[in-house]
């Protein structure tokens, strides 16, 4: 998954695509560790990745503390590139849920000029149908 324009992660790994400063056609993407965007997990991740085990890319402290995964495995190492900027994933994470939500009532909006119930809506979002109605009616 391309995350944060020109950084690679894994799926699930919260870093959305958006705005980022431009980088230069021979300046290399940064890679996400896999464990990036699961602070709770692994709450020492560096992010940035540095070795790949298969499709696995693993930053420093994460490659150390991993228990099974890939062993067997030689580590390929990946080529230096720029460090994540926290604040840069602040910034897209933020501009990507302003696009859902964007989203989520154009969704809306067009389900119910084909006339779809509030009742159909929010089963599908898991709520009430009052809640639909209070959170989508203009």
């Amino acid at each position: 998954m391309t995350g944060l324009t020109g950084l690679t992660a894994h799926p699930g790994a919260g870093l959305p695509a958006a705005r980022r400063r431009q980088r230069g056609p021979d300046t290399p993407a940064a890679i996400a560790c896999h464990y990036a965007g699961d602070p709770a997990l692994r709450p020492h991740c560096t992010l940035t990745a540095e070795i790949r085990l298969g499709r696995v890319a693993l930053c420093g402290s994460c490659a150390a503390a991993r228990s099974t995964l890939g062993k067997g495995i030689i580590p390929a190492a990946l080529p230096p590139g720029p460090a994540i900027d926290v604040l840069d994933w602040v910034t897209d994470a933020d501009a990507s849920i302003r696009q859902a939500r964007r989203s989520l009532h154009a969704a809306v909006t067009r389900a119910r000029s084909q006339g779809r119930s509030w009742t159909q809506i929010a089963a599908r979002l898991g709520i009430t149908r009052q809640a639909a109605q209070q959170r989508f009616s203009a």
